[in-house]
């Protein structure tokens, strides 16, 4: 049986979800462990700029979605800019959780890494909801799927050449800057690994979530 979605429940849980992601960003980012592998470029960039890190997300999404355009050029869905609101709110509660979590910075690293696992489970859940609600997505995953229809590459594979190339040019930028690798670290590597299993690992038990969102 083919069930119609209420697009108010939809909203709703997506704000929902972009909401949990940023915050998830911020708080993966806080503990000084590093941060997940598409925030790792912006994280670099802060260390360089008076910019926040989610003025630099909404920087480099933005690139992301030009080259969308480059790549589909007349083909372009012009439906597809709809990720742009998407992105300035997930840039607003990015910077929200950062200022949020300035109020307590864990000292010892067992907390810090609490708080790494926290940041990581609700990035997982923000994006678990955001796939569930499936009203729009974020410039850097457009741009992936974009990569993936065009040359005929499986999204997972080209979801990993993705995140691999951001956290190189993230590596090179600090390397050039200053001499070391600045933002890149263990939870970096923790990110990558654990938010993909959790996404997984959640879409089963969350299902009730998805019930709610049938037209009464």
């Amino acid at each position: 049986m083919k069930h119609r979605f209420s697009r108010r429940k939809r909203f709703i849980l997506f704000f929902i979800g972009v909401f949990l992601a940023g915050l998830g960003v911020a708080l993966s980012t806080r503990p000084g462990l590093g941060t997940s592998p598409i925030s790792s470029l912006p994280y670099v960039v802060t260390f360089i700029t008076p910019l926040t890190l989610g003025m630099t997300t909404v920087s480099l999404n933005m690139i992301f979605m030009l080259m969308q355009i480059a790549i589909l050029r007349s083909r372009f869905q012009w439906t597809s800019l709809g990720q742009i609101p998407t992105l300035f709110a997930f840039g607003f509660f990015i910077d929200l959780g950062m200022w949020l979590s300035s109020f307590y910075i864990p000292q010892s690293y067992p907390l810090r890494l609490v708080e790494e696992l926290l940041g990581c489970t609700l990035l997982a859940t923000g994006i678990t909801f955001q796939l569930m609600a499936n009203v729009s997505y974020m410039p850097g995953d457009g741009f992936v799927r974009t990569v993936s229809d065009e040359y005929g590459i499986p999204f997972g594979t080209a979801k990993i050449c993705f995140d691999a190339s951001i956290v190189l040019l993230a590596i090179l930028l600090s390397l050039c800057c200053f001499r070391n690798i600045s933002g890149i670290r263990e939870g970096t590597v923790l990110a990558a690994v654990l938010v993909g299993f959790l996404i997984r690992t959640m879409q089963q038990p969350l299902r009730f979530i998805k019930r709610q969102l049938v037209k009464a």
